[in-house]
């Protein structure tokens, strides 16, 4: 064993590096741990304590914003009407709908915008008659402007109640968005969900919420004394101060305290609720909270002890010392997964990783040698399987038009499926070979001023009886008549026809596609949108990827290669433009791209 260290202090300068930072790493944190770690103790478990309690207050302030959002937010509507008011039996079916999905909701209702009740409807009663106005302004007023409107809590039958209330919009008909405010749509809202999360939560074994309303009335209290619900509590321990902004972390010697609510001494966080101005409070009596102490100092020796086995036997600085080359390398290796096989790594180490460097990028130009072959396989092997292709085609559109003699009905649909076959192949080709110019560099464009509406209505033309299979209505809005861009027609042809037969390929029956422009920055976007299946996030990442196709349950059937894409992107970018999608699932996507306006 000594002649083996004796040998690696002679030849490995890696060694000798790792040594001599040993020796400082593992004497100094000893040291160190011994004079502070009383300190550390005491700290660690405030800190602790601090953090337990803050992250139920944050928690819980998270609850409440949800409940708001799911509850004030479902009543925010933009609807699409011809009129200025939304009909009455439309009304009730808007608040019979709303209703139905959030049970917290008692009472809905519409209001004209001077506070008159247009419509109301109960849970329990159905449709109620609408009559009177609002005696609290904002109820309308805050609304009217704009905004949503959350109100005092009150109570009805001893249960919490707040009432919410949001502005209804008309759609925008040109634009499609959000316009003018129509209506007031409110709400009589049960806090009992609240009520009940504030009572059963808890930290520790004994520790306790408390909730109040910005007028310093109790809403919820979670320990196990019965309490009044609505009573005023403004003088009790600390609710006015957090009503009136102030916050408590439970960090400071002022955080404990003896409990005006239960009467022990408690270490206590508070915050105030940012969208309704409550004051949420967290209290931890001491007796249960230190009763972690002894176990956090057992912790806190036993993590020393570790680190320094750790120092001692593992040696982690030999880690820090590799960790920079090791990055390197593992970022090249990402980029050359990504076929960016032009990457190479520069490690200058002096020791075995600077040689690991450069075999490393020997390697690289070995996968390159072996890429260039691979490319020029595929390009061969594609454009000698387009003749035969190209002939089966031919000969079966002979056959199926009679040149051959009269064939039956059954002969002629193993026929049709064979043609069908046959297409999906020769795409399969095509599209091969237009992988195979662009890995190599041949990928052709002849770029020329092009009126870009000539191969958008020519491709609505093609693609129309595709999509009246699907009853999908394909359209080309010219309400905004694009300049002409520097590009190749033929390319943006194809183009067209990949995206918006993608387009139909993946809208349910009865859905809509649309092909328009719009003109920004000396670039001519071009839109391809549907309201279909959508795409995740997670798919958009590689949807531009080769070979790459988009799985689900919607999708599964589709046929495709999974190039059509890969090859748009290189056209496009190819002729100076960009390509990009916005989607979400359930609601339809947008791919859009852009080519430069001809001067």
């Amino acid at each position: 064993m000594n002649k083996d260290i004796f040998k690696l202090l002679k030849g490995s300068a890696l060694f000798k590096r790792f040594l001599i930072l040993f020796i400082v790493l593992a004497t100094v944190p000893v040291l160190v741990m011994g004079g502070v770690s009383v300190y550390l103790v005491d700290l660690a478990h405030r800190q602790d304590v601090s953090q337990l309690e803050l992250q139920l207050i944050d928690q819980k302030i998270e609850e409440i914003d949800k409940f708001f959002i799911d509850t004030a937010g479902t009543l925010e509507l933009t609807v699409d009407i011809l009129g200025e008011q939304i009909p009455y039996d439309q009304q009730q079916f808007i608040l019979s709908s709303i209703l139905a999905s959030n049970s917290a909701f008692h009472e809905l209702g519409f209001l004209a915008l001077n506070g008159r009740v247009n419509s109301k409807r109960s849970y329990e009663q159905g449709e109620l008659s609408p009559v009177g106005n609002f005696l609290d302004e904002a109820v309308f007023m805050v609304p009217a402007s704009g905004k949503k409107y959350i109100g005092e809590v009150h109570y009805s039958n001893s249960e919490p109640m707040v009432t919410l209330a949001a502005p209804v919009r008309k759609r925008d008909q040109q634009t499609n968005a959000p316009g003018d405010i129509i209506h007031i749509l409110y709400a009589e809202t049960s806090l009992e969900e609240l009520v009940t999360s504030m009572e059963n939560a808890g930290v520790g074994t004994g520790g306790y919420v408390v909730l109040a309303d910005s007028s310093a009335k109790l809403i919820a209290r979670g320990d196990t004394q019965d309490y009044e619900a609505g009573i005023d509590i403004s003088s009790t321990g600390r609710v006015q101060e957090v009503l009136d902004g102030a916050s408590f972390n439970a960090l400071d010697d002022g955080d404990r305290y003896t409990s005006s609510f239960s009467g022990v001494p408690v270490v206590g966080a508070a915050k105030q609720v940012p969208v309704t101005g409550w004051a949420l409070l967290v209290e931890w009596p001491l007796s249960d909270a230190n009763a972690i102490l002894s176990d956090v100092r057992g912790k806190v020796v036993q993590f020393s002890v570790f680190a320094l086995l750790a120092v001692i036997l593992l040696a982690p600085l030999f880690a820090a010392r590799l960790i920079n080359p090791i990055n390197k390398l593992e970022e090249a290796a990402r980029a050359i997964e990504k076929g960016k096989l032009d990457t190479r790594v520069d490690i200058k180490t002096g020791d075995e990783l600077e040689g690991l460097g450069e075999t490393f990028n020997k390697m690289v130009e070995g996968l390159k040698r072996l890429q260039e072959l691979k490319d020029e396989f595929v390009f061969v092997a594609a454009h000698e399987l387009r003749t035969p292709v190209t002939a089966i085609k031919g000969y079966l559109s002979l056959i199926l038009e009679g040149s051959a003699g009269k064939i039956s009905d059954q002969a002629e649909k193993f026929l049709n499926q064979t043609k069908k076959a046959n297409d999906s192949l020769n795409q399969l080709v095509n599209d091969l070979l237009e992988i195979a110019r662009s890995d190599a560099g041949r990928l052709e464009v002849e770029t020329a001023p092009v009126n870009i509406g000539e191969p958008a209505k020519s491709t609505v033309e093609q693609l129309q009886p595709l999509a009246d299979e699907k009853n999908i209505t394909l359209s080309y809005n010219t309400d905004i008549k694009a300049p002409s861009v520097i590009a190749d027609e033929k390319r943006i042809k194809e183009i067209l026809v990949n995206l918006a037969g993608n387009a139909i390929k993946y809208t349910q029956e009865g859905g809509r596609v649309e092909l328009f422009h719009e003109v920004k920055d000396g670039m001519v976007a071009t839109h391809v949108k549907d309201n279909g299946f959508g795409i995740s996030e997670e798919d958009q990442k590689e949807l531009f990827s080769k070979f790459y196709r988009v799985k689900t349950d919607k999708t599964k059937n589709i046929q495709g290669t999974g190039l059509g894409l890969f090859i748009v992107k290189q056209l496009v970018e190819k002729m100076g433009g960009k390509i990009w999608v916005n989607s979400k699932e359930g609601e339809g996507s947008d791919f859009a791209f852009t080519l430069p306006v001809a001067e």
